[in-house]
């Protein structure tokens, strides 16, 4: 993983947690109170997408949606999970590759 990648994985989920806190101070946590992306100033992104294939938010039929708060929580763990077994199998190849690089030097 380089600086690039990573840079683009921390925007990701800074626009991830972005869109989960405009829904949850908007108040849009039922279908009663549903609105849209765009009425809180926020696009709808593929990564919005992603969330509502996930179930995060939850369409209500006519173009609005609400958060659903335990899926919200439950798609970040998700997420810091695999972020978090990622680097390690990085390090873990790392430093295979240095000590079979250093023992045959």
């Amino acid at each position: 993983m380089n600086l690039t990648s990573s840079s683009a994985a921390a925007t990701i989920a800074i626009r991830r947690k972005k869109l989960i806190r405009g829904f949850r101070e908007a108040g849009a946590l039922d279908p009663a109170h549903a609105t849209t992306p765009q009425a809180l100033g926020l696009r709808r992104s593929w990564i919005f997408n992603q969330m509502i294939e996930h179930r995060v938010f939850l369409p209500t039929g006519d173009g609005r949606f609400f958060l659903d708060g335990q899926a919200a929580a439950e798609f970040l763990r998700q997420r810091r999970i695999r972020a978090l077994v990622l680097g390690a199998v990085v390090m873990v190849l790392f430093f295979l590759f240095w000590a079979l690089y250093g023992f045959y030097r």
